[in-house]
Formats: structure tokens, C-alpha cells, sequence
């Protein structure tokens, strides 16, 4: 049997009590996953995602899953980098439209 794989990070919700209310913190844990090859094409690779099939496209940029665990881990990485741009760039400007508030730097619309 031929797998592609991927890498995810996921996070859990914190354990409750038995009055529901939660208990700790959530955790983040990093999982490879690997599906299963059902066929391939000139073009790409039919895999299983729990139970349906997806096709990853051969000359992709950027692939669902891969042919090697450090491919998949190479793309992980980009992903979350990419993430963490995206995320940093949105915190900046919540900054930045803080200081304008602070400042009185607001301008005034009609409804």
C-alpha cells in the first residue's frame, strides 16, 4: 500500500469537571496523518481523506499531501509561517487602529 502524507497541528479543549466548567488549558499537538494512494493519474494522485477521495495535482504549488514525510513537513512549515505572517500583519493593525483612537485620529461618517 502506497501513503501520501501531511502534517496538522490541532488543539484539544481542556478536560471539565463534573460541573462542566473547564480544567486547565487546551494543548496544541502537531499529528502526521497519512492516506492511502487509491490511484494515480498523468496529472496527480486520488488519496483517502477519511473516507472520500482527494486529488492532490501533481505540479501544485501547494499540495494537500505528499510522496515523503519531509515533504510533508516542508509544507507544514511554509503553511504555519505563512500563518504566523498573516496573524502578525492583523495584530499590527489592531495596533495601529488603537493608536488612531487614542490619538483622536478618527474620522466621522454619516450613517
Amino acid at each position: 500500500m502506497t501513503l501520501m502524507y501531511r502534517y496538522d497541528d490541532v488543539s484539544y479543549a481542556p478536560m471539565c469537571d463534573e460541573f462542566g466548567e473547564s480544567r486547565g488549558s487546551s494543548r496544541l499537538e502537531v499529528e502526521l496523518r497519512s492516506f492511502e494512494v487509491l490511484r494515480r493519474t498523468q496529472k496527480g494522485t486520488w488519496i483517502d481523506v477519511h473516507g472520500r477521495e482527494r486529488f492532490v495535482l501533481d505540479g501544485a504549488r501547494k499540495k494537500y499531501a505528499h510522496p515523503t514525510v519531509e515533504l510533508a513537513q516542508e509544507s507544514f512549515v511554509a503553511r504555519k509561517r505563512r500563518q504566523l505572517g498573516i496573524y502578525e500583519a492583523r495584530a499590527a493593525r489592531a495596533r495601529q487602529a488603537i493608536e488612531l483612537v487614542v490619538r483622536g485620529r478618527v474620522s466621522v461618517r454619516a450613517a
